[in-house]
């Protein structure tokens, strides 16, 4: 506004529209992003900052292509897809708006939850197991037992309760099962029955109440 408002043709309600698209329209991707990196962070943990700087470009040609769209159906530009516009915004926005997306995949990062642990037992002793080591979970009379892969220990407590917190790392299915996502490495069918297969090579079945599962 300030290097332009002298010039016979300046707008300055132009200035305004482009100022809410450039920051309150881009939120909405914003939070769209952080919804994204969040599962990237629990799917492809390996993986996070090349599919991050991938969903970041990706928001940044999304973005342009609908605010080209809408700013043309309220008659500010001729054509769906302006130059003009193409040039002021990869001129210098994109370049903020990719600064907001990698501070979203950098909160994600850091904000990643500390390793989670649960009290078992194996035999009579009292242990404390990381999450992440446990392969899956079954129901065994009033207790449970957590598979490792090279271990097992029992905790007395229901599967439905320990399915809701172990969420979104574990995912149930069977009234028997809660598996680790990270541990299945592909669903597989035989006749009408569908199976998890592990990456122990373990094949636990799926319950047909809990089918499809997501993972």
């Amino acid at each position: 506004m300030i290097r332009y408002s002298h010039h016979d043709s300046y707008n300055l309600w132009t200035s305004v529209v482009y100022l809410c698209f450039s920051i309150l329209f881009f939120l909405p991707f914003l939070v769209l992003c952080l919804y994204i990196l969040k599962k990237i962070q629990i799917r492809f943990e390996n993986w996070f900052w090349p599919l991050t700087f991938l969903t970041a470009f990706c928001c940044l040609i999304v973005f342009y292509l609908v605010s080209n769209i809408i700013l043309h159906s309220f008659g500010y530009f001729d054509f769906f897809v302006d130059a003009d516009y193409a040039g002021y915004y990869f001129g210098r926005e994109a370049l903020y708006h990719l600064l907001f997306v990698l501070g979203t995949g950098i909160y994600v990062y850091v904000s990643k939850e500390k390793t989670r642990t649960i009290k078992v037992f194996k035999g009579r002793k009292t242990v404390t197991l990381t999450i992440d080591l446990v392969q899956w979970i079954e129901v065994e009379g009033h207790y449970l037992n957590f598979y490792t892969k090279k271990e097992t220990y029992i905790k007395r407590t229901t599967l439905g309760q320990l399915a809701k917190q172990l969420q979104p790392d574990f995912i149930r299915i069977h009234r028997k099962y809660i598996v680790n996502r990270n541990e299945i490495v592909a669903i597989e069918k035989e006749g009408r029955d569908e199976f998890t297969l592990l990456s122990s090579g373990k094949k636990l079945k799926i319950g047909p109440s809990y089918s499809p599962i997501s993972w």
